[in-house]
């Protein structure tokens, strides 16, 4: 058993970085990734998002440890430890998922990145919440909140002052394709936008627009060899394999 990766990335205008990044750890038949956006508040956000993916990635492909929810929890807050200190103002959403042969995959989310599966009508159905103001309370339907203001604020992420657990979600992959978003994808693209984005054809016009960044993942039995394609700067993907 083996997995299709595609990662899309289209840098912004609000920063003069890039700060979507995702890191991908290939083992045998199992893998980890982690999509993470960087804040526009911090300057070195872009760059500790970065950071973080490549160590959770190293992390991942050499250790013995058993992967569970709790080990990988426990690696993120032992990063967290590393990097705190050189990171003082940054911080980071994130979504890390942990995907092995017949298994349900490990889902852990701190902040505003998303992770959905694709409708028949070809809509995305968001399957997490996003951790901001707007949603604090109770569940918002994610065309909702993608039109307020109030969902810049968040409630969690990956932030340099307190480690702060993420979420726990157990997804069944079976035959869909999973596709991990940040706000830039799933809250400023249309349908159609999305539609396109995922097959590496971005909006091209010059508006002051979010970096965007999706990744799919879908299991296949065509190759034994986990592939991994897509548009985006090569800076934007940390790979790693064993």
């Amino acid at each position: 058993m083996a997995f299709a990766i595609q990662w899309h990335c289209q840098q912004g205008t609000r920063t003069a970085d890039n700060r979507d990044h995702v890191g991908i750890g290939i083992r045998g038949d199992s893998i980890l990734s982690i999509v993470l956006d960087g804040s526009t508040a911090g300057s070195a956000s872009g760059l500790f998002a970065r950071e973080i993916a490549r160590r959770v990635v190293d992390w991942f492909v050499t250790t013995v440890a058993e992967i569970t929810a709790e080990t990988v929890t426990e690696q993120l807050r032992m990063t967290h430890a590393v990097l705190a200190a050189d990171f003082k103002k940054d911080s980071a959403s994130y979504v890390l998922v942990y995907a092995a042969a017949a298994l349900p995959a490990i889902v852990l989310h701190a902040g505003d990145c998303l992770l959905g599966h694709r409708d028949a009508d070809g809509r995305i159905s968001w399957l997490l919440q996003p951790h901001t103001l707007a949603n604090a309370l109770t569940a918002v339907p994610h065309d909702v909140l993608a039109k307020s203001d109030a969902r810049h604020v968040l409630t969690r992420s990956f932030r340099s002052r307190s480690f702060i657990a993420p979420d726990l979600t157990m997804i069944d992959l079976r035959d869909q394709t999973l596709f991990v978003a940040t706000d830039g994808f799933w809250a400023d693209l249309d349908l159609d936008g999305q539609n396109a984005f995922v097959e590496g054809r971005f909006p091209s016009n010059d508006a002051e627009r979010d970096d965007r960044g999706v990744l799919s993942i879908s299991r296949t039995t065509a190759t034994s060899l986990t592939s991994v394609a897509g548009t985006h700067a090569p800076e934007s993907l940390y790979l790693r394999r064993t």
